[in-house]
């Protein structure tokens, strides 16, 4: 299951109205998302012209509802309170740099703007392998570093798991789940949580964390879910 169906699907149980996107790049999930009234588009630069969003729009006309923001996440944030205040985000999407404290940011930032029952959807939460976890500032230095190693895939999910870790420890208010498709979708919503696994007791500093540990306690940290989860969650949504 992709991304784009397990976004779909949400909007459609939903009736989503208000749609983020943070991390747009080529448009390959926003030119295939279907339904919402309005759609913000964030990307401090966005990877396709004007033509190509023409061909979105014909294919699917909902493209044509698309606002693009070419500035970073944080400045889309600061700058955009009032629309985002009478425009709360029932479902938001974040793809954007593939760090644990740009993830963490662009989290909480939508947090503050969430519907009630909205929901945050996050990709790359679940790293297959230590190289594709491999802590970096962009994936431009993720290739660089790792480009010559034997075993590298060209995969960079970075350590955005750490985001839902920080989310379970720090946020009993909030709930999150990652689902295990796609490199791993990371679900936030507004919902208090479970008693946590005994081994977030030990955990003192988030940032510290490596893969060696994750890839240990992957289900516990980050309360992984198979596939056919996804449908007793939309069942509650």
């Amino acid at each position: 299951m992709t991304r784009i169906e397990v976004l779909n699907a949400i909007i459609k149980k939903k009736n989503v109205a208000n749609y983020l996107e943070i991390g747009v790049n080529r448009g390959k999930c926003l030119f295939n998302i279907v339904g919402p009234k309005n759609r913000f588009a964030v990307d401090p630069f966005f990877n396709f012209n004007l033509w190509k969003k023409i061909k979105a729009g014909i294919k699917n006309s909902d493209n044509f509802k698309n606002q693009y923001f070419e500035v970073t996440s944080d400045d889309f944030f600061a700058k955009n309170q009032t629309l985002l205040l009478e425009n709360k985000l029932d479902l938001t999407f974040i793809d954007g740099l593939h760090t644990y404290k740009q993830s963490l940011q662009d989290t909480l930032n939508t947090l503050k703007y969430l519907d009630q029952n909205g929901i945050i959807v996050l990709h790359d939460c679940n790293p297959l392998d230590e190289l594709a976890a491999y802590p970096a500032n962009s994936i431009d230095d993720a290739r660089k570093d790792l480009q010559n190693h034997k075993d590298w895939k060209n995969i960079w999910n970075g350590d955005v798991w750490k985001t839902i870790v920080y989310i379970r420890k720090n946020h009993p208010e909030l709930s999150a789940f990652v689902l295990n498709t796609d490199h791993g979708l990371g679900f936030v919503y507004k919902k208090q949580q479970e008693k946590l696994p005994e081994v977030f007791n030990s955990i003192t500093t988030i940032d510290d964390l490596d893969y060696a540990f994750f890839d240990k306690y992957r289900n516990e940290l980050i309360d992984l879910k198979p596939i056919s989860y996804f449908q007793e969650f939309l069942a509650t949504i």
